[in-house]
């Protein structure tokens, strides 16, 4: 039997909330900042490529259901330990609800080569603290579609103002 090893690459991107700058008047300092954090939980101590970016090591876990048939969109917690660095970017995203993420879950064989790779994208809805753990909370960013979908394109004419979250009623 061949031995598996999983690794994640965490792809955070916070967009710092407008009303939490302290900035004199007249300024020209850019309040929509845009911070992006790259962490992978396997290799420890090391910095790994994936995509394109450069992931440095951190300890984290996802939990909860990823996806599932119903479409239910479930919750998913990313949990970290309660370290500065994690605080200062749920910070910046507005306590993780202005925040995207992209998860990649990569398998890798003994040797460290990649079997299967699978990415999923969340929105962030909030985030909690402990004494030892920030969790952050996430939805995915899209529902699936079940065989009884009418079979037309949505638009403003036959829905209305479609809603910014997963939460959708077509009657």
């Amino acid at each position: 039997m061949e031995t598996i090893r999983i690794v994640q690459y965490f792809a955070l991107r916070t967009y710092a909330s407008t009303f939490n700058w302290q900035e004199p008047e007249n300024s020209s300092f850019n309040k929509d900042k845009v911070y992006n954090h790259y962490y992978q939980n396997f290799f420890v101590g090391e910095t790994k490529a994936w995509n394109g970016r450069q992931y440095t090591f951190a300890p984290f876990r996802a939990e909860g259901t990823m996806s599932s048939l119903g479409g239910d969109n479930p919750v998913v917690q990313v949990l970290f330990p309660n370290i500065e660095v994690v605080i200062r970017f749920v910070e910046q995203g507005n306590g993780n609800r202005l925040s995207r993420l992209t998860l990649s879950t990569v398998w890798l064989n003994a040797a460290f080569n990649q079997i299967k790779a699978y990415e999923e994208r969340y929105v962030g809805v909030g985030a909690s603290f402990s004494d030892t753990t920030v969790e952050l909370r996430f939805r995915s960013a899209m529902d699936s579609v079940g065989a009884q979908f009418p079979a037309r394109k949505l638009s403003r004419n036959n829905v209305g103002i479609l809603p910014l979250s997963a939460d959708i009623s077509l009657r």
